[in-house]
């Protein structure tokens, strides 16, 4: 239960920072859930599996180390759609993307948050 208020709060701050407009209501309503996928992930030891996931390009970092993402809903992890921040791995796989983008993307989640090892077009 800690790891998910720390994640919440986590969200709660990158929200105001990034200022999120109308999509953060479906990310605050969501962040309490007890289901979310990053505390499965992480403590059943299967911090390496990745989940496929599609989704439209909100903003792309300058350094190319994050993206935000307004994803589909991902069942798997019982995510509904929402806007997210995620980590590169590669800074690399941003380059070619545009705000806008229609994205295929493979990420892992994360207690430290959702790392994107795969996407494109």
């Amino acid at each position: 239960m800690r790891v998910i208020s720390s994640l919440f709060l986590a969200t709660a701050f990158s929200l105001t920072l990034f200022g999120m407009g109308d999509e953060r209501v479906a990310q605050q309503s969501h962040g309490g859930q007890e289901s979310h996928g990053v505390v499965s992930a992480a403590t059943s030891g299967a911090e390496d599996k990745t989940i496929a996931a599609t989704g439209t390009v909100k903003s792309i970092a300058a350094n190319h180390e994050s993206l935000r993402i307004f994803h589909d809903p991902i069942p798997s992890l019982k995510w509904p759609a929402m806007n997210m921040e995620f980590i590169v791995k590669d800074h690399n796989l941003t380059h070619t993307l545009e705000v806008g983008d229609k994205v295929k993307f493979e990420f892992i989640p994360g207690e430290s948050g959702n790392m994107i090892v795969k996407i494109g077009k």
